[in-house]
């Protein structure tokens, strides 16, 4: 995902989804997050731990490019993620079963969503548009 796609859908998750995001970025640290404090255009600011680790309250500055995958940890019911994916995209989008994997002695499901190619474009002309009201300062 591009950097100003990140920063187009972050803002817009609904809260009750950024209370249970894991972050993953490029270089595969993942990160569990407890409250996104900002939200820049280079970076983000998490307020979490490292995943698999009982630190909590850390601060991380994680720049926006860095960012490879976003999961939510308690995925919403499949309607009401529905609804607030066409809140935000407007468009329909699949979603895909529940991923189960084994972590250590615990289970966890994914949802893995899947953005139609309605969506992925509608997401493209965002992104732009949001490039076009904000140029980058030199």
């Amino acid at each position: 995902m591009t950097t100003s796609a990140w920063l187009q859908l972050l803002p817009n998750l609904p809260q009750s989804w950024k209370d249970s995001l894991v972050v993953k970025t490029i270089s595969g640290t993942e990160l569990s997050v407890q409250s996104i404090v900002r939200i820049d255009e280079l970076f983000v600011v998490i307020r979490g731990r490292v995943a698999g680790t009982t630190e909590q309250g850390q601060v991380y500055f994680v720049p926006i490019d860095r960012i490879e995958t976003i999961c939510i940890q308690r995925p919403p019911k499949e309607d009401e993620m529905q609804k607030a994916l066409n809140d935000m995209f407007g468009l329909p989008v699949s979603i895909a079963p529940a991923v189960i994997e084994k972590t250590s002695d615990n289970l966890r499901a994914t949802t893995i969503m899947r953005l139609s190619p309605e969506a992925h474009e509608r997401l493209k002309s965002l992104s732009a548009a949001s490039k076009q009201a904000n140029p980058p300062t030199p």
